[in-house]
């Protein structure tokens, strides 16, 4: 029988992303107040920090700015064409019978998801997880190696059995992609970060451009959903107090990619990591929280206006 994984933590709708710099929730500012306070929102916060020691194929251009436009040196695209009435959203596969269940889920909700779908008591799983054979790559850490999926399970599998195929599954994926073992973690971690970024299939090339021009640049990747890892409620907003703590997996505190994965990511967050499309687009924020339609930028100038295009959107769309 195919069982599918679907992992119960992935918020769906209302994903929202913001890519660093406008309402101060980086690239992983997933959502924006409904009051857009300024307690919880910095749209005058700067965009990140660029390193002149680092080099990287996609610098950022440099800019001239006039009171009418914005012009830059790149000869590649900056943002996003507009397309408001022809976005088409790709949703993140539904679980079904035969069907890739979406990535997203953190190893505790997984294992709830396994628990459920072979009908083991949760304390079975966790212990299956607990003592599961990780690659030494995984440093002691499940998170992100149970690969998520449709299993063809004999009568009689034990938990461990399960387990232990999700994560000989990953392995399998990382080799298949030819990535070199030294870098299992990093390309597990960034792919994760990408998987809670986006909620539309069609949108992680792009925003694996970003992170990847950032991881580039050497500064914070400044990503809500890697200050919201040890959290221990689901929420797509961060407070102000969250953003100025110390704690690791503070990515405005802390430069590059989280210590560990954040979540169990699909393939298609891992294939995006690892080719992603040419482009020099540093920002990016989901505009219509329905559609998920996410605009692209360059400059920060351009992200500021992209960002009242959600703010808009909000004032036409007020949350009960």
């Amino acid at each position: 029988m195919a069982w599918t994984l679907a992992g119960i933590a992935v918020l769906v709708v209302g994903a929202v992303v913001v890519a660093l710099g406008g309402l101060g929730d980086g690239a992983s500012d997933r959502g924006v107040p409904n009051e857009l306070g300024a307690a919880e929102t910095s749209v005058t916060e700067g965009p990140p920090p660029r390193t002149a020691a680092t080099t990287t194929t996609t610098p950022p251009p440099t800019t001239t700015t006039s009171a009418s436009t914005t012009s830059t040196t790149t000869a590649t695209t900056s943002v996003a064409p507009d397309s408001p009435s022809g976005y088409t959203p790709v949703p993140k596969p539904a679980a079904g019978p035969d069907t890739v269940a979406p990535g997203g889920a953190l190893t505790k909700h997984l294992a709830a998801d396994i628990a459920t779908a072979f009908g083991f008591a949760a304390a079975e799983v966790e212990a299956a997880i607990a003592a599961v054979r990780l690659p030494p790559e995984a440093g002691g850490n499940p998170e992100g190696w149970l690969a998520p999926g449709t299993y063809e399970v004999p009568d009689g599998a034990s938990a461990t059995g399960i387990v232990q195929a999700m994560v000989d599954r990953r392995v399998a994926q990382l080799e298949l992609r030819g990535v070199p073992r030294d870098q299992w973690h990093r390309v597990l971690t960034a792919a994760s970060v990408i998987e809670k970024e986006t909620y539309n299939q069609n949108e992680k090339p792009r925003v694996a451009r970003v992170l990847t021009n950032r991881l580039a640049g050497g500064g914070p990747l400044q990503m809500d959903s890697i200050i919201l890892y040890p959290v221990p409620e689901n929420r797509i907003f961060t407070t102000s107090e969250e953003r100025a703590s110390d704690q690791p997996y503070n990515s405005y505190r802390h430069n590059g990619l989280p210590p560990t994965p954040i979540c169990a990511p699909d393939t298609a967050s891992l294939d995006a990591f690892l080719a992603p499309p040419p482009g020099d687009w540093w920002f990016y924020v989901t505009i219509d929280l329905h559609t998920g339609e996410t605009r692209f930028a360059v400059t920060y100038a351009e992200h500021l206006a992209n960002v009242e295009l959600l703010r808009a959107w909000q004032r036409d769309n007020p949350t009960p």
